[in-house]
């Protein structure tokens, strides 16, 4: 008499990054078997990988970028704390030059997680490697997507080692995940199965960034944590963040747009510095001692692959984080959304057993939109910007609001919490046309911008 071996439910994620192991998470309560595929080897410790480029640069993780990692891998936020990643009140503890002047530091609203973000990757990571359900697959890479015997469907992924041009694995699944970022080979699987391409929306402002790691003499920083200064192109197209991470260090950011981009020489980044809309960065990190070079990114275009609007989606198949939504990085979304994408992902598969599939792919493409929106509307405002620039009367009437409601935010904390909320991912941008909030926002400023920076917490502006 012949026994039947009962079919183990398995999911393959493309990618190790944090859309990557967020997805895993999300999966383990549903499929047996997750297996995460990942090009590099992961590091036993908090270290910079090939496959994080980024990592050299400013990381935020913002409320609901928290508040979701939190979910997913409860007691995380508070982890990373005890390995050494700072709180950083805001706005209290911000010292911000917006483009219309300072803005108060008014009583916290939000708090940020000073972390690098390869701090975040090992914790996150560690989570996964300690769940028997979790396999790590490191050293290989995805070559191409295994349709089923109908074609309707995608039963898995084909592997090779890194290194090795000949050899090609097979590994069958009932789920893929694509999270492998923005070089993502998507687009080109699909279309070789006979989906076709999907449509691709990009908008570039031509950032290009530079950091350097830093440890800062104490008496500085004056009470503050974070120093953010925004660009007011044409004038001045520079801006900079000064964070707080792990082990009394400080990340330096630089970004400027077009042809003034910072450099990653020595002299120059810190040229760039000087040139910046207020001294006060330069003053505070002339004192500074680096900690280690310099590193520059150019690669910081908005890129959405609109997958949820294909005529033809194979079940079995999803696509997440930046190769499906890509954000220019200064805005810090990217990690947040990431977790949010993570929690969407996990409450979609409780409430639609079966196969995951097009509607599923909406789900996650809906995570984006807040981020999405943000992202663009302030890039399209300038001068160096190309691609989807949507330049309509309505979109115009938009920007002028949304810059009257930054210059009210600098001196109104109601506004200001507003403002804050939606940057955090924990409102929509129509929260700033509530009746309350736009109501002084079309009034406009009632006190004078600051002109220097606010060096004591504000003890003026008045609770609303």
């Amino acid at each position: 008499m012949s026994s039947t071996v009962p079919h183990t439910r398995s999911a393959v994620v493309i990618g190790g990054s944090l859309a990557g192991l967020c997805a895993a998470r999300a999966l383990v309560d549903h499929y047996e078997q997750v297996t995460v595929v990942e090009r590099d080897r992961f590091p036993d410790a908090p270290r910079v990988r090939a496959g994080v480029p980024q990592a050299h640069h400013l990381h935020v993780l913002v409320t609901a970028g928290q508040r979701a990692l939190d979910q997913l891998f409860p007691g995380l936020i508070a982890e990373l704390h005890g390995h050494g990643a700072v709180r950083a009140s805001t706005p209290t503890d911000v010292l911000y030059l917006s483009t219309t002047g300072w803005r108060d530091r008014f009583p916290a609203t939000h708090e940020l997680v000073g972390a690098s973000r390869e701090l975040i990757d090992w914790v996150v990571r560690g989570r996964l490697l300690t769940d028997p359900r979790v396999r790590f697959l490191p050293g290989h890479e995805a070559v191409g997507l295994l349709p089923d015997e109908h074609r309707t469907a995608i039963a898995g992924v084909t592997l090779r080692p890194r290194g090795n041009v000949d050899g090609v694995e097979r590994l069958d699944a009932d789920l893929v995940v694509d999270a492998s970022g923005r070089g993502s080979h998507t687009p080109d699987w699909l279309a070789a199965l006979g989906y076709g391409r999907p449509d691709e929306i990009q908008v570039d402002s031509k950032l290009g960034y530079a950091s350097r790691r830093y440890t800062l003499p104490s008496e500085v920083t004056d009470g503050w944590k974070n120093i953010l200064i925004m660009p007011k192109p044409p004038e001045n197209p520079r801006g900079a963040v000064l964070y707080p991470i792990e082990n009394d260090r400080w990340m330096l950011t630089l970004g400027g747009m077009g042809d003034d981009v910072p450099p990653t020489d020595e002299n120059g980044f810190l040229e760039f510095v000087r040139g910046l809309r207020s001294p006060l960065l330069y003053e505070v990190i002339r004192e500074a001692k680096p900690d280690g070079p310099v590193h520059g990114f150019r690669r910081t275009a908005n890129h959405r692959r609109r997958y949820e609007q294909m005529a033809r989606w194979p079940d079995g198949f999803l696509v997440v984080g930046d190769a499906a939504c890509a954000f220019n990085p200064v805005y810090g979304h990217g990690m947040s959304v990431a977790a949010q994408t993570g929690v969407v992902l996990d409450e979609h598969l409780r409430t639609h057993p079966g196969v995951p599939g097009r509607s599923a792919q909406a789900a996650i493409a809906r995570c984006s939109t807040t981020a999405w929106d943000i992202a663009t509307g302030a890039d399209r405002r300038y001068p160096t910007t190309v691609g989807n620039l949507e330049p309509s009367r309505s979109s115009r009437l938009s920007r002028w609001y949304l810059d009257r409601t930054s210059r009210v935010a600098d001196r109104d904390p109601y506004v200001a919490r507003a403002f804050t909320d939606v940057l955090h991912l924990v409102a929509p941008p129509t929260a700033l046309f509530r009746p309350g909030v736009a109501a002084r926002v079309l009034r406009g400023p009632t006190r004078p911008p600051l002109s220097t920076p606010p060096m004591s917490t504000s003890s003026g502006a008045q609770r609303s």
